[in-house]
């Protein structure tokens, strides 16, 4: 009986349509015989689905739903697609020892006969190559190609395949035509070597709870863990079912006692996230395993989305070198106007292998600063870039680069003196800076009167060098123009590439009132000392002329009895 009878049994039957009916479970519900799933089963919070020794046949298209809290539990049984994927295709290599090929089945024709090759879903054979045999390679184009045979006396024949551009090649079937008749063979049932299986699942499950297999088989079924939910397996069979998708870090995959993967769509078992639960026991058998894949299928790929590294400023050029698996490809990008920078430009990057044999491969990329220049850091300024060099590339989606920045702060500022001046003077005021970050930091302040709102005159905007760890004092002058209480209010000027105008600290300070008073002036002075002066004054004047004149006229004088002789 299909799901949909089974409504009777502490359920919830909500028909969404005619065609698509689906079946909530909120209680303890066990299935112990032969069952039909055609449509939605959402097993929700405090219900299970027991398949006791079951049969289960799930159509196309279907959907089992483990919601948080709910739990999804195979004992002794199959659950198997109606549709399952039944072609292959090779892994895009184009060495002998990798690329894909099948078997020729001739077993049982006698004479002459023809072999055709249908691609998967109508893809295009287009630029790829088959190797018969020894010979030299066969161009192929279309979505399918035809081969001649001559009677192969009992004889086997291998025809090897390879793609355009490292592209895979599919099968989704082979006809072979004798002449007087024609057979048709899936390609999942050929025998061949470096394929993998191809195709579309019939059905989905999708686990946010609890799911367990325990000596049982899935076939031909996708399987996506999200949020927390979690699978284990005790000698379950996954049959065309990997790669098993978990999407979130929360989630956990348990793989022990005879578990078995066999045929994945893809070259991996298992596809993670980069710090999500995945435990592979010894005895458990990937695809690797099986001669069809070559040992080209991986037990697991972590996987890390869209990674981003966070700045505190735009227009930050960085670089990552090392990644991929040979540890050579890098790429340079800078950050936007909210201080993100894209990893790659985006997209899926595999951060973790763990090959068939058991081996690992980790990505150890590094993030290396080329311009991180703000109003702090010029280079006028002599103060290297921020950000640091030889950064290692974690394997989290956000990655927030604040190594190598400054984190300025005030540490006190007061006016020097008694508090009180005239407005004609200026006074002394000491301010203090901290900076507990790790690079140094070229700024100014500009302070304002506090009780006006007006710019105190200070001398213009006062600059200071902090290095990282370290105090420094700055003193400036504070000319009041006004008469009255007053006090400053001071302001570090952060920089304007700063995406938070806080992130490298700054803030403002306020010193003690000082009362500015009118200039007092000065009293007059006595008129007969200066009277005195100025007699004196003349009367050296006089003399000093006298005696000028009285040496003129005696120089004369001797002039003229010398032009008598």
């Amino acid at each position: 009986m299909t799901f949909v009878l089974m409504a009777s049994i502490c359920i919830s039957c909500i028909q969404t349509s005619a065609e698509d009916p689906e079946l909530v479970i909120d209680g303890d519900v066990t299935w112990g015989s032969e069952e039909v799933i055609d449509g939605t089963i959402r097993i929700a919070d405090g219900g299970t689905l027991n398949l006791l020794e079951a049969d289960v046949s799930v159509s196309t298209g279907s959907m089992i739903v483990v919601e948080n809290g709910g739990s999804l539990i195979l004992d002794d049984s199959n659950l198997a697609s109606t549709s399952p994927p039944s072609g292959i295709t090779s892994f895009g290599y184009w060495d002998e020892e990798r690329r894909g090929a099948f078997k020729v089945p001739s077993d049982g024709i006698d004479g002459d006969f023809s072999l055709t090759i249908h691609s998967v879903g109508g893809a295009s054979y287009y630029g790829g190559q088959a190797y018969v045999g020894d010979s030299e390679p066969v161009s192929l184009n279309g979505t399918e190609h035809t081969f001649d045979f001559s009677d192969l006396e009992g004889g086997e024949a291998w025809i090897g395949l390879v793609g355009y551009g490292y592209s895979s090649v599919s099968i989704s079937s082979v006809t072979i035509d004798t002449g007087n008749s024609q057979i048709s063979i899936d390609g999942i049932d050929l025998d061949s070597v470096n394929m993998m299986a191809a195709g579309d699942h019939g059905f989905q499950i999708v686990v946010a709870g609890n799911m367990e297999v325990d000596n049982s088989v899935i076939s031909g079924g996708g399987i996506t863990i999200e949020g927390e939910g979690s699978l284990d397996s005790d000698s379950g069979t996954f049959d065309r079912v990997g790669p098993i998708v978990i999407s979130s870090d929360s989630s956990s995959i348990d793989i022990y006692g005879e578990s078995v993967f066999a045929d994945s769509l893809d070259d991996h078992d298992i596809r993670g996230t980069s710090f999500c639960g995945i435990s592979w026991g010894d005895s458990v058998l990937g695809s690797g395993d099986f001669e069809r894949s070559g040992g080209l299928t991986d037990r697991w790929e972590r996987r890390v989305v869209d990674q981003r590294l966070v700045f505190d400023s735009v227009d930050v050029i960085f670089e990552v070198d090392g990644m991929g698996l040979d540890g050579v490809t890098s790429f340079q990008s800078s950050s936007d106007s909210e201080g993100i920078g894209i990893v790659d430009g985006g997209g899926e990057r595999v951060v973790q292998i763990r090959w068939s044999d058991g081996s690992w491969w980790n990505e150890s990329a590094t993030i290396n600063i080329v311009s991180y220049r703000t109003g702090w850091n010029p280079e006028a300024s002599g103060i290297d870039n921020y950000g640091g060099s030889d950064i290692p590339l974690t394997w989290g989606q956000e990655q927030v680069i604040d190594q190598f920045t400054p984190d300025i702060e005030w540490v006190s500022i007061a006016v020097l003196g008694e508090g009180e001046a005239s407005t004609s003077q200026s006074v002394a005021v000491l301010a203090e800076f901290a900076n507990r970050g790790t690079s140094a930091a070229s700024f100014y302040i500009t302070c304002d009167i506090f009780e006006t709102g007006a710019q105190a005159d200070i001398g213009g905007f006062q600059g200071v060098v902090v290095g990282p760890g370290e105090s420094m004092d700055l003193q400036f002058g504070w000319r009041g123009g006004e008469v009255g209480t007053f006090s400053l209010d001071c302001e570090i000027l952060t920089p304007t590439q700063l995406v938070d105008d806080s992130a490298f600290g700054g803030g403002t300070m306020m010193t003690e009132s000082v009362i500015w008073n009118e200039p007092v002036e000065e009293e007059g002075l006595d008129i007969l000392p200066i009277l005195v002066a100025l007699t004196i004054g003349i009367g050296i004047a006089v003399v000093w002329a006298y005696r000028r004149a009285k040496e003129s006229v005696d120089e004369s004088f001797e002039d003229d009895e010398l032009d008598e002789y």
